[in-house]
């Protein structure tokens, strides 16, 4: 199996295949070496990086796609994204990042939505 089968293999996700070439690219591993020359670091960081794919730079809702020739048809369906779901993966896509002292990390907490605590005063 190749690094870009395993990357394939390790996701749901309908990312086109360039993607998943990206994800191994950005991380200056060869998609066609061998899956087994990847370390457990490897792993998990790609693990993080399809996260980051599905999370930050895809949205969170797509429709479903129909192509068909002949007698062949595939068909990708539809997917919706819930909070609960992008708080989980968010939350483990952080924990990798943090693990490895990955840049990825910092830049992600940099970008937390700040609260805005409302003053509330009651009035009798």
């Amino acid at each position: 199996m190749t690094v870009f089968e395993w990357l394939k293999a390790s996701s749901r996700y309908s990312f086109e295949d360039i993607t998943y070439k990206k994800i191994a690219f950005d991380r200056n591993i060869d998609d066609n070496n061998d899956a087994s020359t990847l370390s457990v670091r490897d792993k998990e960081l790609f693990t993080a990086d399809i996260i980051y794919a599905a999370m930050i730079l895809s949205p969170s809702k797509t429709s479903s796609q129909t192509d068909s020739h002949n007698n062949f048809e595939k068909v990708i369906g539809s997917e919706n994204t819930t909070d609960a779901k992008l708080s989980l993966n968010k939350k483990l896509m952080l924990s990798i990042y943090e693990t490895y002292d990955d840049p990825r990390f910092y830049i992600l907490n940099r970008t937390k939505k700040e609260i805005s605590i409302l003053k509330i005063e009651d009035i009798i």
